[in-house]
């Protein structure tokens, strides 16, 4: 499962891929530490490979991978 970071116009967002809306947030920092959380305890309570994407206009970079 990918969880994206997305920054756009100065605005962070954090796309869930089972979640019908993005979430918002002020900071980028707060957006990743956020998706970082998601992330880790998806793969802890189902043991599903789960990574984190940060997307910056058209850069992207794969931050953390669990399993």
């Amino acid at each position: 499962m990918l969880i994206r970071v997305q920054n756009e116009q100065r605005h962070w967002r954090v796309l869930h891929p089972q979640k019908p809306e993005a979430i918002s947030f002020h900071e980028g920092s707060a957006a990743f530490d956020f998706a970082d959380a998601l992330a880790r305890e998806l793969h802890s309570r189902t043991g599903q490979a789960c990574s984190v994407r940060v997307e910056v206009s058209d850069a992207f970079v794969d931050t953390v991978s669990y399993g």
